[in-house]
């Protein structure tokens, strides 16, 4: 069976759609997850790419904007991004990027833009804190994200698979990081999943976990992508700005009754005075890496 090769390098992919290497070189940062980062723009209009350190690969138009506002082309949810951030654009002679005086600076290959830099065919952009590969080019046409038809999400985005005991789970979710989703459960050898919708704090909760998790996947220590309690208070979709640790073990047990319905209630763990993490292993969907 042929399989594709890193976007980047070609080389053996291991995170979503790069090779390890190349999905170091745009490690995530901290507190983001996969759906903080998505374009507007149809894979079929794409004229270039930009590939985020989970490996997946985002459409980018001849003129795109980049930061928190929604109705932009490539819409990044961190905290260091400004809403109007930076803008890349296709020319004559090539593609540029500039500033539009973000509040933290927009990089090429580690060097500051000022004014308008012409962007390599193949480099490292960074948006505030969040790095970026852009590719001119790609190795090969990306690989659109798994779906599955469920009863009430058809064609949602599958980004994270795990398994504890008997179980196998999906977490399905639309691209609104400050939305709802859906989990998705089946024994192991089933084809049949049944489906569970999760309200925005307890969805985004378990997506931050297995986030954390599968980024620390080769970690050799026993209480791996443990992500602690303040944190959490600070990045989960709150409604108030004041959220404390409280806040998140209110969200934590009701994350828990909805696991323990399904048997799993052990899935989610705590470590004491660290934070807390998931007991199964966690993989990105279209990825080999567990």
């Amino acid at each position: 069976m042929f399989v594709m090769g890193c976007l980047c390098c070609g080389g053996a992919t291991e995170v979503g759609s790069l090779c390890r290497t190349c999905a170091q070189e745009v490690a995530a940062c901290e507190g983001l997850i996969p759906d903080h980062i998505r374009s507007n723009v149809e894979a079929t209009d794409a004229d270039a790419w930009v590939v985020d350190g989970f490996g997946v690969a985002h459409a980018i138009a001849p003129k795109t904007g980049i930061g928190r506002n929604h109705e932009g082309e490539l819409v990044v949810l961190a905290a260091s991004v400004s809403r109007e951030h930076a803008e890349i654009r296709k020319t004559e002679t090539g593609w540029n990027i500039r500033d539009l005086g973000s509040r933290n600076g927009t990089f090429v290959d580690g060097a500051r833009v000022q004014g308008r830099v012409v962007l390599p065919p193949r480099g490292v952009i960074k948006i505030g804190d969040v790095a970026l590969w852009f590719l001119a080019e790609v190795i090969h046409e990306p690989v659109a994200p798994l779906s599955m038809q469920t009863g009430s999400i058809a064609g949602g985005l599958v980004r994270f698979l795990t398994r504890y005991e008997a179980l196998e789970l999906c977490i399905v979710g639309s691209s609104d990081p400050v939305t709802g989703g859906s989990l998705l459960s089946r024994s192991t050898g089933s084809d049949a999943w049944a489906e569970r919708g999760l309200p925005p704090l307890e969805f985004q909760l378990l997506r931050a976990l297995c986030a954390r998790a599968q980024e620390e996947a080769d970690s050799p220590s026993a209480v791996r992508g443990c992500v602690a309690t303040k944190q959490l208070a600070r990045d989960l979709p709150f409604q108030s700005k004041y959220a404390n640790e409280e806040n998140v073990r209110q969200v934590v047990r009701r994350l828990r009754k909805e696991l323990s319905e399904l048997g799993v209630e052990a899935l989610l763990a705590v470590a004491p005075g660290r934070g807390y993490y998931l007991a199964g292993p966690v993989t990105i969907a279209g990825s080999d890496r567990r």
